[in-house]
Parts: structure tokens; sequence; C-alpha cells
């Protein structure tokens, strides 16, 4: 029998969605599986109407029938407000919902159908109480009671994840370093004495993360072809849909493996041809090199903020998110501070917003940060855990009172350059 008090969170990324659920059975936090094989879906939509929307690889594969209909990266555009796709001008909330509720309805599946007694949503720190209330505004149209969602930042919810299994005394620093597929958000947070956290420094880029991981090796994919077989290469110029959707899956897998494996084969096939090539841990290292400096100095940039100069001024340094699980991630990191991961980097972030949202039902009160939201980002000195000023119940017309933790804030090959304009986007997170 399913516990009708059960929790649901959902982490909304920016190329891919986790979350996580309180078991029917146990009541233990786990994550929730929204494929048959992944604990992770895109974040895609195809728009075919405001009332008929396609998600996640269902999303993807439509894409090419209509690409004004195809939205790759809904989170990117919440904060516009109104977004034009297919003809229609919809509110940014609309396509997010579509997300939610797609992850809902597996949700509910797995507890006979009845609805969450919680739905906690993440956000990036830097999120301002605008583009966090059209979270909740898509939230709004899964039928839940307002009174029903809380939102957390995504930075908050990894530490609560963190400190499950490590006891944080107050004033204790911990960094999250959060590398999805499309972006990269790093935050220092300082434990309380309520048994919560305040955010001492963020930063991050929203143009840096796994997708540009698989565009390299796409490119690097470019070059073989060049040499062994252009004309394969000169087909998938205009390939079909789902030959390409095949490559991009085989550099996903092996840029995946190259975890694991000191090598990984990549199939690339189409017109009649067949290749395959094996890239090496060393070559794929080499490739994404210049991402990881670019990493790293963001990091360093983020603890000096924090006013951390040393590795020993951290308790850890948390590592989540898919692109975090590379080995040479961690070993360019390690020099800032201790490592830090448990299990799966995809689903922590949801698994830490249950956690995260447990003081908050409580009603314990919160501070926060705020900062502005573009391709960098960088939380101001004088803006860090100040009294949030829209931590107050918010109105909307209309609706209940929502309760929120917080409310505010290469160049490719020379004869190959059409082909390196790759979807980078669909890589996952």
């Amino acid at each position: 029998m399913s516990r009708p008090d059960w929790l649901l969170g959902i982490d909304f990324g920016t190329s891919n969605t986790a979350a996580a659920h309180t078991g029917a059975v146990s009541g233990a936090v786990e994550a929730l599986q929204l494929s048959h094989n992944r604990t992770t879906m895109s974040s895609a939509v195809f728009v075919e109407s405001p009332h008929q929307i396609a998600v996640g690889d269902v999303a993807t594969n439509r894409a090419e029938t209509n690409p004004a209909a195809y939205m790759p990266s809904p989170k990117r555009v919440i904060g516009q407000g109104v977004v034009n796709v297919n003809g229609y001008a919809i509110a940014s909330s609309v396509p997010v919902a579509a997300v939610l509720d797609s992850v809902m309805a597996r949700a509910r599946a797995a507890h006979a159908g009845q609805a969450p007694a919680q739905l906690v949503l993440t956000h990036p720190e830097a999120w301002s109480p605008r583009e966090i209330q059209v979270l909740l505004d898509a939230a709004a149209q899964l039928g839940l009671d307002p009174s029903q969602v809380t939102t957390v930042s995504e930075p908050r919810a990894a530490a609560h994840y963190y400190s499950r299994s490590n006891t944080l005394p107050p004033g204790a620093k911990i960094a999250v370093f959060d590398f999805g597929g499309g972006t990269l958000d790093i935050a220092v947070l300082a434990a309380n004495d309520h048994g919560t956290f305040d955010v001492v420094a963020a930063r991050g880029d929203n143009g840096l993360g796994g997708k540009n991981f698989d565009a390299y090796i796409r490119r690097w994919v470019d070059e073989q072809l060049d040499a062994r077989n252009p004309e394969l290469g000169d087909y998938l110029l205009s390939a079909p849909i789902d030959i390409r959707h095949a490559l991009d899956d085989s550099i996903r897998r092996a840029k995946e493996l190259l975890s694991e494996a000191p090598s990984a084969t990549i199939t690339v096939a189409g017109g009649g041809h067949t290749e395959k090539f094996q890239i090496t841990r060393e070559e794929f290292e080499e490739l994404i090199t210049p991402a990881l400096e670019k990493a790293v100095t963001l990091t360093r940039a983020t603890l000096a903020d924090a006013h951390v100069t040393d590795p020993t001024g951290l308790h850890a340094l948390y590592l989540t998110g898919g692109s975090s699980r590379i080995p040479i991630v961690q070993e360019h990191l390690k020099a800032l501070g201790p490592i830090a991961t448990l299990d799966d980097p995809k689903t922590v972030v949801a698994q830490g917003a249950i956690a995260a949202a447990a003081p908050i039902v409580r009603g314990l009160g919160n501070t926060a940060a705020a900062g502005g939201v573009g391709s960098r980002y960088t939380i101001p000195p004088h803006r860090r855990n100040r009294p949030d000023p829209t931590a107050r119940r918010q109105r909307h017309p209309s609706r209940r009172p929502v309760r929120t933790e917080r409310q505010r804030h290469g160049n490719p090959h020379p004869r190959r350059r059409q082909r390196a304009q790759v979807r980078v986007e669909r890589s996952g997170r």
C-alpha cells in the first residue's frame, strides 16, 4: 500500500530533469525512474499547441519535423515571461509545466495514483523572485494546492543531501560544484545553528557543461571522418534526424564509458557506410582541458568570494551533476578542497530537495542571497545572506499563498565548419 503522505522533489535542469520521492513502502528518499532504464529525462519539449506538448525523448525525436516547435531547454527562457514557439505566444511557465507534469505522472504511478503531500522544486541560486514565480506558476498547473509547493535552491538541496550522512558543526563550510549537461553552478555554503545552510558565495557559467564535451568529441569524429571517409562525413550534414541522434547517443555513451575504461568506441553509420573510431581517455581529456581550466578558475573565484583561501577552510568540495563523474574533473579540483561524491550525482539535488524541505514544512525561517542572471553570474558581496525581502508568503491572483524556502534570488575543422555546429544542448546531464 502506498503511503498517503509521500513527498516528491524535482530537479528541473537545463538539459535533463531528475526526481526523487519517498518510497511507497519504506518511506525512504530514493531516486525516481523517469524512463525504462534512467533516473533522468530530457527537459526538451515539442509544442504542437499550448495544450498539446510532447516532452523528453519524444520531443527530441520530433524536432526535425517542425524545428519551430522544438525547445531543447525551456529552463533557459524562464526569465522571458512569454516565449514565441511554433507561432504561439505562450507563458514561459507552460513548457515547464509540461515537463513537471510528465514527472508527476510517473511519480503518481509509483504511488497508486495518489498525488504527493508536498512537491519541492529546485532552482539555481541566482534566480530572481520573478523567475522562481514562473516555476511556481508551472507547478500550479499540476493540480496541487499551492500550499503543497515549496522551492529550494540547487546548492542548498545538495548541501542537505551531503549533511544527511556527514555531521557539520555550525560555521563549517562546504562548496557545491554542480556540473550538469548545460550549466556549471558553484556555491559555498555555511552550516548554521538551525540545521540549515547560509549561502556565502555563488557563481556560475550558463554556457559550460557536458554538452560542450559532447561537441568536442563530435569535432574529433568529424576530423577522423575527413581523413578516413569524407563521403560519410558529407552525408551526416543532411542526414535524417534518427541517424544524427544515433551518433549523438554513441558519443554520449563513449563519453560516459571513458569514466570507467581507458578507451571507448564511437560508431558512425549512414548512407550505406559504417565507421568505428576508438577514442582513448587521454585523447578525451586533452579535448576537454580548456573547458576544465575555465571551471577551475570559476571555482577558485567563488572560494575567494567566500574567503576560503586554503583547502583546509572547506569541510568538503561536493561534486554533483552528471559531468562531475569524469575522473579528470575530480583531478583538477582536488587541490581546492577535499573531494566528496555520494551515490549518483545526477539525482542528489532532487533527493536533497526533500531533505531541505523538512524545516520549511515545520515553518522555520530563512535568509537568502540573490544575484543577477546571465551567461555568467556572481552574487555581489553586499547581497549575500541578507534578509530575504520576499521570504514572506507570496500572493498570486486567485490562488492561496505559496510557501517557499526562498523567494529571491576551438574553431571547427575548416572542411567541416557546418557539421561542427552540433546540437550540443542534447547531451545528458
